[in-house]
């Protein structure tokens, strides 16, 4: 494969200036998941009197998505910059095979990242400082895909969660999703045209992957390649946000809407709330479907994350 696939990762080559951050304790966690220990840090307000909220956060895939290198500025700007002066707490952890953690990340299904974040959170819920049941899940891009895991299979655990640009459809559709959108704005070609070279192309990859996975990424692809959100996205009864980007090039938000409506033809259940950021990308950026230019150059979207600030604290009621 002369292209490199595209597993839902959105590079986060930012030079935004970290935002100042709150005044908070930072205690080291480590806990096990199926063998494998898993580090990260629990950061709590100080001077808080009685049990605090907690928000646990999910990054992307591939192997250099860490909390504390690639996700550092989108977490300062979306998570952390907001909550500044609240009473809240942030659970950050990096997956199996990134940073301290052990493991490999693309031997990893997406069943067993959403055990891990089960595991991360039961591990601090007895903190004196944490309100077990008040734990928030947030995740980006396929790190959305496990909220909506999580909020599925572990509703005891989990009070709510936003899923940040993570996809209502398949696996296989999502690679078809990012090679059309790089045949739109580098070939230049006709929307109904470069769908179906993305199929084939798609087709071609997926047939190869299975069979000799010689990369990394091709290794989780094929792990991951019959992944379908859909029986986890009819078993959501917690609060659930899901963000789009209307210039998202690896998740289409008509195509999520359109899965959406397949699945709930009758209107969405009063816990689902769903917002699509206007002008903005994969990592909630504004920017253009095609751009061309330095990603530097680009900005957080203020908007979308007053939009996450006010559902967390108004609709899921992470602060009463």
């Amino acid at each position: 494969m002369k292209r490199k696939i595209v597993i839902l990762f959105s590079m986060l080559f930012l030079k935004l200036s970290v935002l100042p951050a709150a005044d908070m304790d930072t205690v080291s966690v480590a806990f096990e998941g199926e063998g494998h220990t898993l580090k990260g840090r629990l950061l709590l307000p100080k001077n808080t009197p009685g049990k605090v909220p907690v928000i646990l956060f999910l990054v992307g895939s591939g192997g250099s998505s860490s909390y504390v290198s690639d996700y550092k500025s989108f977490l300062e700007f979306f998570l952390k910059s907001p909550f500044e002066n609240d009473p809240v707490a942030f659970l950050f952890f990096d997956k199996r095979g990134v940073g301290e953690s052990g493991g490999k990340w693309q031997n990893t299904d997406f069943m067993q990242r959403a055990l891990d974040a089960k595991n991360a959170a039961m591990h601090i819920k007895d903190h004196p400082a944490i309100d077990a049941d008040r734990i928030y899940v947030v995740g980006h891009s396929q790190g959305g895909w496990i909220v909506q895991i999580c909020l599925a299979e572990y509703p005891e655990v989990f009070a709510g969660g936003v899923s940040m640009a993570g996809p209502t459809f398949d696996v296989k559709k999502q690679l078809i999703n990012d090679y059309q959108s790089s045949y739109l704005c580098n070939k230049e070609m006709a929307p109904e045209k470069a769908f179906k070279k993305a199929k084939r192309r798609v087709s071609r990859d997926l047939a190869i992957v299975s069979l000799l996975p010689l990369q990394d990424n091709w290794k989780q692809l094929k792990v991951i390649r019959k992944f379908d959100p859909k029986p986890y996205l009819g078993n959501i009864h917690q609060p659930v946000l899901l963000l789009f980007a209307e210039n998202d090039r690896l998740v289409n938000p008509g195509w999520s809407m359109d899965h959406l409506q397949m699945l709930y033809p009758d209107g969405l259940p009063e816990n689902f709330s769903v917002h699509i950021a206007e002008n903005e990308n994969h990592s909630f950026q504004t920017s253009p479907l095609c751009y061309k230019g330095s990603w530097g150059d680009l900005k957080f979207s203020e908007s979308t994350r007053d939009v996450m600030k006010t559902w967390l604290v108004r609709e899921a009621g992470m602060l009463e």
